[in-house]
């Protein structure tokens, strides 16, 4: 569900409430919406603003219903995606449903595809028939051009770019002010290091770090 979509019946919840969830919840109050709380396990060291209740996940799959509440998963990633993803695969089997998120100064291109939950942070651009799939972040002035692919559970970070027809595995991270020239392939499970110039495919369970990257395994 898309931010402009009508919340009226829906509780907002986010998960998490550290640096990532405060920008969202931010993007949110300048659209016009509210939190209703936040799911972490406990409230203590939250950067979430306002008298927000705290409830922890337990309680939410125990007594939620799932009708009632849209979640934004506000868990970030500095390269490890395993736990953002698995809090969206969790909440997800349970019948809850994630918040597609688009600042108001990004761009998403009308013939590009942006899937549940997936967030597509201030000054970043989707451009002409991308693919971005579910629970992805494209963070802050990142650019995801032309007929390019991100996978499930991926961050493009801030100011990376991935130029035309570029394909990004499922949790895969593409550090800040990286770039992978046209038509390359990164796989799943990845870190491409901040920085980087990736000229290459780079294969599953990868570090890629460099001008031009090179390649480590990741053990």
């Amino acid at each position: 569900m898309r931010l402009g979509t009508t919340l009226a019946k829906l509780q907002l919840l986010m998960l998490g409430a550290g640096g990532h969830a405060r920008v969202l919840q931010e993007v949110l109050e300048e659209a016009g919406h509210s939190l209703a709380g936040f799911v972490a396990p406990s409230a203590e060291g939250s950067l979430l603003e306002g008298e927000l209740s705290c409830v922890s996940d337990d309680e939410v799959l125990a007594s939620f219903a799932p009708s009632d509440y849209l979640l934004i998963n506000g868990v970030g990633s500095a390269s490890d995606l395993g736990l953002r993803d698995s809090v969206f695969q969790k909440f997800k089997a349970a019948g809850f449903n994630f918040l597609q998120l688009q600042a108001q100064t990004s761009h998403i291109s009308a013939s590009a595809t942006v899937v549940e939950g997936v967030q597509v942070m201030h000054q970043a651009v989707v451009h002409s028939s991308a693919f971005v799939d579910d629970n992805s972040i494209v963070n802050t002035g990142a650019i995801v051009e032309h007929h390019a692919v991100v996978g499930t559970s991926s961050h493009i970070a801030v100011g990376a770019v991935l130029c035309g027809n570029v394909v990004i595995g499922n949790r895969t991270h593409v550090g800040a002010n990286a770039t992978i020239l046209q038509g390359v392939r990164v796989g799943s499970n990845c870190i491409i290091g901040a920085g980087a110039v990736v000229l290459h495919d780079v294969p599953d369970n990868s570090i890629a770090v460099g001008v031009p990257a090179v390649l480590k395994s990741r053990s």
